[in-house]
């Protein structure tokens, strides 16, 4: 009987192990959110299109406050494991980043930062990457990452942040 429940509960043990690799970077829904038909341009250094591609892998990952992993993340914790593929070290909140990193004569350009603040006044509250063409990459509270329009977000943006990686290749 000891043998049995010990064989039971380890192929329990093992079926729970698969199926959490399996959910890396899949929403808590448990289903792979659609990506709208968005290419990374190829005219960025190969620093920048790291960076997308690093933030392209978290889609539908989790959110959860605090977190910055692939397995559940905030905003600032996704920016932060995104800027880690390029060996870059970031702050740990959202408002420290817009303190390091946010400029008045930055113009966006995919694989930059954008800080925002939900409340008239008060603290940066939300960061995400910009991905250009209008889209951006983020932790949002309620869909985990996503790759979405600014459509919503474009009247709580606060600044942009270019960070410390060379200079993108025009256009």
């Amino acid at each position: 009987m000891k043998r049995t429940l010990s064989i039971l509960l380890m192929l329990i043990l093992m079926i729970c192990f698969a199926s959490g690799c399996q959910s890396l970077h899949m929403a808590s829904s448990g289903k792979k959110q659609s990506v709208p038909n968005y290419v990374i341009p190829e005219y960025l250094e190969p620093m920048r299109m790291t960076v997308l591609q690093e933030a392209l892998r978290y889609i539908g990952t989790p959110y959860c406050y605090g977190g910055k992993t692939p397995f559940c993340t905030d905003c600032s914790g996704f920016v932060m494991q995104a800027y880690r593929a390029v060996g870059i070290t970031t702050p740990r909140t959202a408002h420290d980043q817009f303190l390091k990193y946010a400029s008045e004569d930055v113009i966006p350009e995919p694989g930059d930062l954008m800080f925002f603040r939900y409340a008239d006044k008060g603290t940066i509250s939300h960061v995400g990457i910009y991905a250009g063409d209008d889209y951006i990459i983020h932790a949002s509270e309620k869909k985990g990452v996503v790759l979405t329009t600014l459509e919503y977000m474009r009247k709580h943006i606060v600044g942009y942040g270019r960070m410390p990686i060379q200079e993108y290749s025009s256009k």
